[in-house]
């Protein structure tokens, strides 16, 4: 992929620069004077703490979450209507418009990669160390940002070899620019060229609620993943799993994995978190308001069947069983952070992530291979015997990569769009039959091509910007 530089800037990001507050209720430090407060090491690293408070934002990461979860088949959704102010049926149902509550995800994405820029750019790169350190993290930051939103924005990389529109990759401050739209191989050739950067400089080890060498690792991985280059995901995969930085967590740490902030001395396979402390309620705005707070997203009939099909998988502990006018249904509780359902700390990379992008990467050539780190996650799921895989018994599947993507499908249910991502790349259809329900989205059959995959750019962003041209939907 070769790397276009290109300097532009979101317009309503520069109009709201200076008027939000982040999920931590923190006012970002870049709200301030920028002219005077981005020159020296403390300015700069409050300023970056700015960027990671902004990603943290409740009108941008559950807005993202809902646009990429709520549309898979992993969820039913339990009525026909909107879920108070933090997910919109149109999600669900594929009927998309241009004033979708959760398009705000975009608008909130581009503030936080505008203050990402404020950072990097007033940072040279022959800089010392410590300053270097805060150059790398917002370079992550920005990659890993833009990333989300083409995913959400723009055609899969797989369809015409990225020639698609993407959405404007952002890396000036100047409020003059009217961006257009970087194609989707420009998008992902920019950001691995970030990704590259910034673990070029990173040099600190501090927790997995900040950005490091494996961070950028993992990104890579995934990115060339679903770019469709096996063997550069393979080999960013490795230098994770090789590098002896994680293991993959077992027994009661494992069952409560996703209860935690990831902070503890325990966790071994967190990379990369966004981090909220117990205290950091954040009521209707939290992850889990569409789960069990509200029980509006259930689990679907066929992940729950794929739960279930062997016997002692302790994944099915992520889950509760709740009652609803329906009848018993499961939740997820991957976003209940101790008992506390409008706390969490979802977790963007962990290390099962990188076995499992591995075994994707292999599963036309090295189907041995492949099967060997599926069988990994399901020896650390309390699975043994006939419940593991061989190429001679793929438990009725067609192919090794259908046995990956199932098993994708358990182990990172309700987590970054991953179940959207894999069917997408992989050109599959979006398929829900659920008996009996009458919400809309619910008996649908959505192709990968189909324009509805992807979601229309804000209404606004149209109005104020020319370069822009509109996703059809």
């Amino acid at each position: 992929m070769n790397i276009k530089r290109l300097s532009i800037i979101g317009v309503t990001a520069l109009v709201l620069i200076c008027s939000c507050k982040s999920a931590l209720d923190l006012k970002p430090k870049t709200d301030l004077d920028a002219g005077t407060a981005l020159t020296g090491y403390e300015n700069l690293k409050a300023a970056l703490s700015g960027v990671y408070s902004l990603v943290n934002n409740f009108k941008y990461l559950p807005r993202y979450m809902n646009l990429v979860e709520l549309s898979t088949d992993n969820v039913e959704v339990m009525k026909a209507g909107n879920n108070a102010t933090t997910a919109g049926i149109e999600c669900y149902s594929f009927k998309r418009t241009a004033s979708m509550m959760d398009l705000e995800a975009w608008n909130n994405g581009y503030k936080a990669i505008y203050h990402a820029n404020m950072v990097i750019n007033a940072i040279a790169d022959n800089a010392a160390p410590n300053m270097l350190q805060l150059k790398g993290e917002a370079l992550f930051l920005r990659a890993m940002l833009h990333m989300q939103l083409v995913q959400a924005f723009g055609k899969p990389y797989a369809q015409n070899a990225g020639a698609h529109p993407g959405i404007p990759y952002v890396v000036s401050t100047d409020a003059s620019l009217r961006p257009s739209r970087n194609t989707v191989k420009e998008v992902y050739s920019l950001a691995a060229a970030d990704y590259e950067k910034a673990a070029g400089i990173i040099s600190e080890t501090k927790s997995n609620a900040y950005a490091s060498k494996a961070a950028c690792w993992a990104a890579l991985a995934d990115l060339y993943l679903n770019a469709g280059d096996a063997a550069k995901a393979i080999s960013y995969a490795d230098k994770v799993i090789n590098g002896n930085y994680y293991t993959l967590v077992t027994g009661n740490v494992y069952l409560t994995y996703f209860s935690t902030d990831h902070s503890s001395a325990a966790d071994k396979e967190t990379i990369f978190t966004i981090k909220n402390l117990d205290t950091q309620s954040k009521s209707f705005y939290g992850l889990g308001y569409s789960y069990t707070q509200t029980k509006y997203a259930a689990v679907s009939a066929p992940l729950m069947s794929l739960l279930t099909e062997t016997t002692g998988d302790v994944r099915l502990a992520f889950y509760t069983k709740l009652s609803t006018t329906s009848g018993d249904r499961y939740f997820t509780n991957k976003f209940v952070q101790n008992g506390n359902p409008s706390v969490s700390s979802p977790v963007i990379y962990r290390l099962s992530d990188m076995y499992l992008i591995r075994a994707e990467a292999n599963a036309k050539n090295n189907p041995q291979a492949a099967l060997d780190d599926v069988n990994l996650l399901r020896k650390r799921a309390g699975i043994t015997g006939s419940g593991l895989y061989q190429l001679s018994d793929l438990h009725g599947r067609e192919s090794v990569l259908q046995v990956v993507l199932d098993e994708g499908r358990i182990e990172f249910a309700f987590e970054n769009g991953r179940r959207r991502a894999a069917l997408l790349r992989n050109g599959l259809p979006m398929v829900r039959d659920y008996a009996g329900s009458t919400v809309p989205g619910s008996h649908i059959n959505i192709t990968a091509t189909d324009n509805s995959v992807i979601y229309p750019l804000p209404a606004t962003e149209i109005t104020v910007n020319p370069n822009l041209t509109q996703n059809p939907f």
